[in-house]
């Protein structure tokens, strides 16, 4: 039976064949059927598993490797605190921007599972996070972005995305230039988020999915405020060592 979903948009901008496995529980996922199927069909294949981790067993059978560890972590929002909060939205940019805000988003890479993926490697997550950018104005990933600035020169960037059906705000991306480290410019960036959505939507929640890789991200998220842990995702590779392309 067919357990592993071929992902079109990973596989054109990876080179590979990509393909996902989502599991809500682990007697749904058969290791060795699947690794006669991963072996025959794909190059790389994420295994999602929600809230708990997969068993030792399954691990070694189906060749596993367990990569990352995505938590979102979620807080309820009050606009009525964040009013006076200035912000300045942006769902455009010029040519130099861009340029900025991809040296930025190259910078953040480094804490993607993709960046120490031997298939994938640094140079096409840089690309893919470059990618993250382009699509901060299309309505399908984020909405637009707030920046911090020193001296003429961009220094953060914080990407969100507005789920106006169900009033939810979501951070797709954070990311500070490494010299600017530990000096607040997260939270410049967030509280321009919280002052936007409390004067141009009518969120009640806020969510924010991070690397549990990142311990910095996860102990800004509980200064910030977030203080609900919505999902843990544990995430396995299995990479295709009979692929001699690879």
């Amino acid at each position: 039976m067919k357990q592993i979903n071929k992902l079109d948009w990973d596989s054109d901008f990876f080179e590979k064949r990509i393909g996902s496995v989502s599991l809500d529980n682990e007697m749904q996922f058969d290791p060795i059927g699947f690794i006669n199927e991963a072996e025959h069909n794909f190059d790389l294949v994420y295994v999602f598993s929600y809230q708990k981790m997969l068993s030792l067993e399954t691990v070694l059978t189906a060749n596993l490797d367990l990569v990352d560890i995505m938590i979102t972590m979620s807080m309820p929002f009050d606009k009525n605190l964040h009013k006076q909060k200035k912000y300045d939205f942006k769902n455009g940019l010029t040519q130099e921007e861009i340029i900025e805000c991809y040296k930025i988003a190259e910078q953040t890479a480094v804490v993607s599972r993709f960046y120490i993926e031997e298939v994938i490697g640094p140079e096409k997550t840089k690309l893919l996070y470059r990618k993250w950018i382009d699509n901060g104005f299309n309505k399908l990933f984020s909405d637009g972005l707030f920046l911090v600035e020193e001296l003429n020169s961009i220094i953060g960037i914080h990407l969100i995305k507005v789920d106006e059906e169900n009033n939810v705000g979501y951070f797709t991306l954070t990311g500070v230039n490494p010299d600017y480290k530990r000096l607040g410019i997260g939270r410049k960036l967030w509280d321009q988020a919280f002052g936007f959505f409390s004067n141009e939507t009518d969120i009640m929640i806020i969510k924010s999915p991070f690397s549990f890789r990142n311990t910095e991200s996860f102990n800004f998220h509980l200064k910030m405020g977030f203080n609900k842990v919505e999902e843990i995702k544990y995430i396995y590779h299995f990479r295709n060592k009979k692929n001699d392309t690879l």
